[in-house]
């Protein structure tokens, strides 16, 4: 009997034992296992799912295997990005828009230098590159106020044959031979700052939301040349032009989703009062936001 009672005693033993290697070898298998690629490179893996994550500095490139195939998600995943409670304004993103001149004023000029700045509207093309939003909601998620930064790339594209050189006490017209003459025009750049006023409208079931922004950009010039081109040869002022320091522009957008048209007008003339013609810069174009 006692020979039986021993077996029966070791072979329990030998079971819990086994089971408890099985369960130390579970919890370790579910830690996460993470390998230094570099200094900003990071994989991190997860045993108990077929995720891996490629850390970039403060990006990650997620890399999901499922039954379906394999998913790659860049930066942020935005399924799960934004609380639906919070206010979400719309101003992060890229705007193309053509700009133009309103009140033109050249009486300080020669007659014959008259409209030396009229624009060719086509070719004289406006790029943002919005790159920040910061937003605070004032009513639910349907009312806030949104701010941020962004980049504004401003061509003025000349229809005459002129470009602009910065004189003693003002901007004077620079008259250009029109032979083999495929260019002129004037290249401004902004860093700006909105204070914008949005209201939202949930349509189709709140699958979307129409939307309708305004207020004002606040914008420092950080750069500006003019550059003529005869056939390729290429000729580039960096002068500075008596132009503005500053800007301030009323603006407006109207959209659905993350798709709108914008329109801009300048609240500060181009140039520097009683230093170049008295031009007011307005844009108008399309947005496509993040």
């Amino acid at each position: 009997m006692k020979p039986f009672i021993l077996t029966l005693t070791a072979l329990a033993l030998f079971t819990l034992n086994l089971r408890a290697q099985q369960s130390q070898a579970d919890v370790i298998s579910a830690v996460p296992v993470v390998e230094k690629v570099s200094p900003v490179d990071t994989i991190i893996k997860s045993a108990d799912s077929d995720t891996s994550i490629v850390r970039i500095g403060k990006k990650d490139v997620k890399v999901i295997d499922h039954k379906s195939g394999t998913e790659i998600i860049w930066g942020k995943d935005k399924r799960h990005r934004h609380d639906p409670d919070r206010f979400d304004g719309h101003w992060e993103g890229i705007e193309f828009g053509f700009n133009g001149f309103d009140k033109e004023d050249y009486s300080m000029y020669n007659s014959a230098d008259k409209d030396f700045m009229s624009l060719n509207q086509g070719k004289s093309i406006e790029f943002n590159l919005n790159f920040y939003e910061l937003n605070i909601g004032l009513a639910k998620n349907y009312v806030g106020l949104v701010s941020g930064m962004g980049f504004s790339f401003n061509n003025y594209r000349f229809d005459n044959d002129y470009t602009i050189a910065k004189g003693a006490t003002r901007t004077e017209p620079v008259a250009l031979d029109p032979n083999n003459l495929s260019k002129t025009k004037l290249a401004v750049s902004y860093l700006n700052v909105p204070v914008l006023l949005e209201f939202q409208i949930p349509v189709n079931h709140n699958e979307g939301r129409l939307f309708i922004n305004g207020g004002i950009i606040g914008g420092v010039k950080i750069g500006s040349h003019t550059k003529v081109k005869y056939g390729d040869k290429k000729d580039k002022d960096r002068s500075g032009f008596n132009l503005n320091s500053f800007n301030y522009a009323a603006t407006a957008r109207i959209g659905y989703k993350d798709i709108s048209l914008f329109a801009k007008y300048s609240l500060t003339p181009l140039f520097q009062t009683g230093k170049g013609p008295d031009l007011t810069p307005f844009t108008i174009g399309i947005s496509f936001l993040d």
